[in-house]
């Protein structure tokens, strides 16, 4: 744990292999498919997401989703 934390601390490029980043997987309100296959989402997901944060109800009412990197979603509402 102690050599991989000092690796992180050193190297930006170790640091994204280990942790990864976040991945914006709706966009103005278009779910980008391929990326929410890559981070096994559900247009559902999503939305559950958006209903829980901002109280929204709607794919348009939606301008960015964003999966982070400890697994939640992050919604901006439009």
């Amino acid at each position: 744990d102690i050599l991989l934390s000092y690796w992180k601390h050193r190297s930006a490029a170790m640091n994204r292999w280990l942790d990864g980043l976040p991945m914006i997987i709706v966009e103005n309100g278009i779910p980008l498919k391929p990326l929410m296959d890559r981070a096994r989402v559900d247009v559902e997901d999503v939305l559950a997401a958006a209903r829980q944060g901002p109280g929204l109800e709607r794919m348009d009412q939606i301008k960015y989703a964003v999966m982070e990197v400890g697994g939640g979603i992050s919604v901006i509402p439009k």
